[in-house]
């Protein structure tokens, strides 16, 4: 097998979450995308993905900086499995498939002193439908040239959740995501068999909580990555910015001057393995900016595999 990153596959992750129980959700994947963002498996079937998470954030940030009053520890970790199914049936000569992933989170949280424990499933992340297309050409078995990707996601409001906890696995709330990556391969060149230029995009349009009448506010979120393909391995810096382009409200009132922003920065490596039809990937991020938010740091370790 060629390449089993497996994009848009995964749900919320405790790196990407705020101190409430109403946290922001932004992109999708647990991890985020990174390397092969825009490809989608060749050959029709069933992909299996499963990923260990370990986060950790101390620093909250207002809307002038870290913040003065507000104390905050959260370490925490993840574990998902997420499954693919792409579709025998081309459309426009291009690849279609479908996800769904949920797993477990346990941590602990600290807020001014106040410390809370939590475990419990996340919510379901599904991309509903995605179609990938190749434009360029294939040489020495790689799709070299522009790749693009179109989808439709979705986040199910499945997981544990209490409006009274400081964090909650749980959003109780639906998420409408639609997305989009773009991935070209340079050809060979003297660092190795091609530099690889691959970047996400997700609109994030939150739906009310019905237990609390919150409704977070249009997120966008951008995921770019540059690496170099070595052989099966594959090297390079990954990272994203996301930033909120309207105001939460509450019950439909308003709440300004809390809009949320971040972004984060690290290294990223994969090999892929195809005797076992599977792949590994590790990717570390770096939180370099931060507003209204917990400034997460997190390392992912992904185990890909193809069951067809």
């Amino acid at each position: 097998m060629r390449r089993l990153i497996i994009p848009g596959m995964l749900a919320l992750a405790l790196s990407r979450g705020v101190m409430a129980a109403q946290g922001v959700t932004f992109g999708g994947p647990v991890g985020g995308t990174d390397i092969q963002s825009a490809y989608l498996p060749p050959e029709a079937g069933f992909y299996g993905s499963l990923i260990a998470v370990g986060a950790y954030g101390d620093r909250f940030y207002d809307n002038a900086g870290m913040s003065p009053t507000t104390s905050v520890r959260l370490p925490g970790g993840i574990a998902e499995f997420g499954l693919l199914y792409v579709y025998p049936q081309k459309l426009f000569g291009g690849t279609l498939a479908s996800s769904v992933a949920s797993g477990y989170s346990w941590g602990s949280i600290t807020v001014n002193g106040k410390r809370q424990n939590f475990q419990g499933m996340n919510d379901i992340y599904t991309d509903v439908l995605m179609w990938s297309k190749h434009l360029g050409t294939i040489e020495g078995g790689r799709p070299r040239g522009l790749t693009m990707k179109l989808g439709y996601s979705m986040v199910l409001p499945t997981g544990k959740y209490d409006s009274a906890d400081l964090y909650s696995p749980g959003r109780h709330t639906y998420y409408y995501i639609p997305n989009g990556a773009f991935t070209y391969l340079t050809g060979p060149n003297f660092l190795g068999d091609g530099t690889e230029f691959s970047m996400s995009y997700f609109l994030d349009i939150a739906g009310k909580n019905s237990a609390n009448g919150y409704k977070n506010g249009l997120v966008a979120d951008v995921d770019v990555a540059v690496s170099e393909v070595v052989g099966r391995w594959q090297l390079g810096v990954a990272g994203y910015y996301a930033r909120q382009l309207t105001d939460d409200k509450v019950n439909g009132e308003r709440r300004s001057g809390n809009r949320f922003a971040g972004a984060a920065v690290g290294p990223v490596v994969s090999y892929n393995i195809p005797d076992c039809k599977c792949s590994v990937k590790f990717k570390a991020q770096f939180s370099v900016f931060t507003r209204n938010s917990l400034a997460p740091n997190a390392a992912y370790l992904f185990f890909n595999k193809a069951f067809n």
